[in-house]
């Protein structure tokens, strides 16, 4: 693995904590640092970083609240 993967791993929380948790994937990097994308998108995918899981959020997140609203009517 080259020293710029590296620094870029173990510098977000959500990458080192996602390597910890899935240690196969230093072998995948080690053997071809263009893995690189699929780590990334398994990890948000795990993680509910992406902007589909984001937005699924915001909507919940709306739902309650209109629902609240509307029982103590």
């Amino acid at each position: 693995m080259n020293y710029f993967l590296q620094t870029k791993l173990l510098e977000d929380k959500n990458f080192k904590r996602y390597l910890e948790e899935n240690s196969d994937y230093i072998k995948y990097l080690n053997r071809n640092p263009s893995n690189y994308k699929h780590f990334i998108n398994d990890m948000k995918m795990l993680y509910q970083e992406r902007k589909v899981d984001k937005i699924n959020n915001v909507i919940n997140t709306v739902d309650i609240i209109s629902t609240l609203f509307n029982n103590i009517k």
